[in-house]
């Protein structure tokens, strides 16, 4: 698939590197505010053509899909103007910054037949469709609780990610991560929620607890304020899973699964996963999507029903942190029921 760049920052020459890598994906444009950094950004991975405006990009007919990666309060603005000029969008996380905003796009894809897309690149990890398959196998038993965390230290007040207007905070950047796993653990929408945050004019600190159906639970934390750490722990009533960098391993590194199994006298059994690009395999199986319109699978992508129902419940921590309510109820029309695995935007 030839691809389409918008924004020149650390997170697109990641991509940009992955695809410059698998033998089945091309980057044809780079489009970026300023001249100067869309000229080095195509010099540094051989893209033949380098934009400074964002709609030149997208009226490129050799684009087929477009990797949206600028900041997060421009995500919907731009997927939604990449869908009407019938591209495929690969929107980095979080979607939107508001459940409206995911639906908007929603419907822009479904309105032009094309292919959108959260880009959670951990979902397309060996070590997650593993993870995924040891439940769907039982392993575990059933699940009962999820602990998810993502934290590192940022004090560069220059850094986008702290920047209230651009959509920046603790949750949209790096909780979203932990929220969507449980999300993808459990089966389905959060039906309360309840949450804690530091910080001002944006969360530095977020704590949050999950109600599902069924009487589970999941727990999310998420800093810019603590050392590096990222966990996830899945609590069954047969066994558990934890893994210990399950969101961003690097592609030369190998990653573990603990699993314990046997119910009350478990044994510990540990699982190797080999190394893997999943920013490369993100591309690839987005692009395998878009050229045959499968619709997506829960396992090894990430279907909207997930992206949607993740929107709503970021809105209503908030909502909780915010405003000091002890639980926030989601309406269950925030998250309409999409088909299990629907593909959104193909005929």
């Amino acid at each position: 698939m030839k691809w389409g760049i918008l924004s020149a920052g650390r997170i697109a020459r990641r991509f940009a590197g992955a695809l410059a890598a698998s033998p089945t994906e091309q980057t044809v444009a780079i489009a970026a505010r300023d001249p100067a950094r869309a000229v080095t950004f195509a010099a540094d991975f051989g893209i033949p053509r380098a934009y400074s405006d964002y709609t030149a990009l997208l009226a490129d007919p050799d684009v087929e899909a477009v990797y949206i990666a600028l900041p997060n309060a421009l995500h919907a603005e731009w997927a939604i103007a990449a869908l009407q000029a019938g591209k495929h969008v690969l929107c980095e996380k979080p979607m939107a910054t508001t459940l409206a905003d995911g639906l908007a796009m929603v419907a822009a894809a479904q309105a032009n037949r094309r292919l959108l897309m959260e880009a959670f690149m951990y979902r397309f990890h060996p070590q997650t469709i593993t993870v995924q398959r040891l439940l769907a196998d039982g392993v575990i038993g059933e699940v009962q609780q999820v602990r998810g965390s993502f934290a590192f230290w940022l004090d560069d007040a220059a850094n986008i990610r702290l920047d209230p207007a651009l959509g920046g905070g603790a949750l949209y950047d790096i909780g979203c991560y932990p929220l969507s796993y449980a999300r993808m653990v459990v089966g389905s929408r959060p039906q309360i929620a309840s949450a804690f945050s530091a910080g001002e004019p944006i969360d530095l600190s977020l704590s949050g607890l999950l109600r599902f159906a069924g009487d589970r639970f999941a727990t999310i934390t998420c800093s810019f304020r603590s050392a590096w750490n990222q966990r996830v722990e899945i609590i069954g009533d047969a066994g558990w899973i934890h893994l210990e960098r399950p969101f961003n391993p690097t592609p030369e590194q190998a990653t573990t699964i603990a699993v314990a199994r046997g119910g009350r006298h478990v044994t510990v059994e540990t699982i190797t996963i080999p190394p893997a690009d999943h920013f490369q395999l993100e591309a690839e199986g987005f692009a395998r999507l878009a050229a045959v319109g499968e619709p997506i699978p829960a396992i090894g992508a990430m279907p909207l029903t997930e992206s949607l129902d993740n929107l709503a419940a970021m809105e209503a921590l908030f909502a909780s942190a915010n405003t000091a309510t002890h639980s926030v109820i989601l309406e269950p029309a925030l998250a309409p029921e999409w088909p299990a695995g629907t593909l959104v935007g193909h005929e």
